[in-house]
């Protein structure tokens, strides 16, 4: 009886944390995650979570990142994220927040990278490097990830 009980309590905890999710998003420690299926270039992308309501990925933890590198390195793709230097070369700032990735922040840089190799300016987790962090150019098409709080209500209208 007592072993149903608790059957019973975590499926509803389990469909409660998911229901605070858009369908298509996952949950991971209170944020919603969507991982493309197709592939656009990085603006291409940025504007698809916009679309979604939510923003490319930015990634702020070592936490975070071993969970999206964990989703995304069975896929044998590489995945979008939210980090670019456009404006500024060599100062990389995460686009929707506008937060600069500072010595303090954290990064998951590939041995090497960023380069600037051929004008790149747009962040990814590169397949060809282990899903740690590459700068690449911006209107390559990538898988991306799209994030946002799950608490975030549905849009009406």
């Amino acid at each position: 009886m007592i072993s149903v009980l608790f059957t019973v309590i975590l499926l509803s905890v389990i469909e409660s944390a998911c229901a605070d999710c858009p369908r298509g998003f996952e949950m991971n420690a209170e944020t919603c995650y969507y991982f493309s299926h197709g592939e656009e270039t990085w603006i291409g992308a940025y504007e698809s979570c916009k679309l979604f309501g939510a923003m490319l990925v930015e990634v702020n933890s070592a936490d975070e990142d071993a969970y999206l590198i964990n989703k995304t390195s069975s896929s044998g793709d590489s995945w979008w994220m939210g980090l670019s230097d456009k404006l500024i070369e060599g100062e990389y700032v995460w686009e929707t927040s506008m937060t600069v990735l500072g010595a303090s922040g954290y990064s998951n840089w590939s041995p090497g990278e960023p380069n600037n190799h051929k004008n790149e300016n747009c962040v990814k987790y590169a397949h060809s490097h282990n899903y740690l962090w590459q700068d690449t150019e911006c209107d390559q098409e990538e898988h991306y990830i799209c994030e946002k709080t799950g608490d975030i209500s549905p849009i009406v209208g």
